[in-house]
Parts: structure tokens; sequence; C-alpha cells
């Protein structure tokens, strides 16, 4: 079978973690390496990694994420930030981020005016910049998930949580980040239940 939907299979929302096992460092400098990697809309990755491996800050979180038993059994939790304010038009991120294709100034500037209008016109009429970055997020969420399962290290997504709270506990500087999702990293304990997925049938059209 495919390498990938053998990651895939493998993959599911971990709810028992291993408290003993740890991730190698090679191995999460590995889903770090697939994170960076991930693709983002005009390539302003609107993110920022924040790796929690100390059990201290981890027990601090814990009740801030209705005391779900991954933030402290799992070896490592992601905090994948979001940067609303930076990727306004007009902030100097986004003159950076265009920047460093080096191509003539009047390209850039270009550029810049085709994202600008693409947020005020298709972007900010619908969501504000935090879900914009939030949907950012997400694509970096799938790939770190997806290069852990391959190597046959557990993952599970966590959107329950109360994000000001986590916010204060790790000290977010929210004039510049906010937290998007956080997934808990490791190795699972015990049976896992089985997946449940509607048919290929049901979820797929082609036209």
């Amino acid at each position: 079978m495919n390498a990938v939907i053998d990651a895939l299979n493998f993959r599911h929302a971990c709810k028992k973690f291993d408290p003993a096992r740890k991730i190698a460092t090679k191995d999460l400098d590995t889903i770090l390496e697939a994170a960076v990697l991930s693709p983002s809309s005009f390539g302003m990755e609107a993110w920022k990694f924040l790796v929690l491996q100390s059990p201290g800050i981890r027990e601090k979180l814990r009740p801030a994420c209705w005391d779900q038993a991954q933030i402290t059994d799992s070896s490592h939790v992601i905090v994948i930030l979001a940067r609303p304010d930076q990727v306004a038009p007009g902030h100097p991120y986004v003159a950076e981020s265009f920047g460093r294709r080096g191509l003539p100034e009047d390209a850039t500037t270009a550029y810049i005016e085709k994202y600008r209008h693409h947020m005020e016109t298709e972007v900010l009429p619908r969501m504000n910049l935090y879900a914009w970055c939030s949907k950012q997020c997400y694509i970096a969420l799938a790939d770190i998930m997806t290069a852990a399962a391959a190597m046959g290290i557990d993952s599970c997504p966590m959107e329950g949580f109360e994000k000001d709270r986590v916010e204060r506990i790790l000290e977010i500087d929210t004039q510049k980040f906010e937290v998007a999702v956080l997934v808990a990293l490791g190795y699972r304990s015990g049976k896992q239940p089985p997946r449940r997925r509607h048919s290929k049938e049901k979820l797929v059209e082609i036209r």
C-alpha cells in the first residue's frame, strides 16, 4: 500500500498516551521540519510552533484544556500560534515575506497589492484575520500529524481549551500571536478504539 495511506491509516486521535515513552529528538526535529515546510496561502507562513516538553508547564496548562490527560501524558505538545496582526496588508511582515522572492521592486509591489486586494475583497468580508490565519495553521497541523504517523508516533489534535487562559499561562504576546490549535504527540497506551469514517462514495463527487 502507499506509504502516505499507511500513515493515515495508522493515525487516529490518540486519547491515551504512554507517559513513559518519549519522542527521540531526531524524530521530533523531523516532525517540526514537516511543520515548517507546510504550504500556506501567499506563502505567508502565518504561524509559529511552540513546543512544550516541560512537565511543569503542561501541568499548569492541563486545567485550561478541559483537564484532558493528553496534555500531561503525551511526550510533547505543540501549540500552533497564529499571527493575525502581522499578516494585515501593510504590515512589514507581509513586505518581508514577499521580499524573499528576490523579484524586482515593481514586481514585489504588484504582488503586495494583489495580496491586499484579495484580503480586502475575499477574506475580510467573510472572516477576521485570526480565522484566516487559523485556516493556514490547520494545514501545518495535518502535516505534523501525518509526519508523526509515518514514524509510528501518535497524535491528538486539540481544540478543547480556553484560549484566553491558555495564552495567559503560556505568556503569549497576543499583540503578535494567538493560539490556534494544540496537538499532543507521543505513543499510544493500550488498544485504541476503531476508526469510523463515512464511505468514499458518500464523501467524494467527481464531475
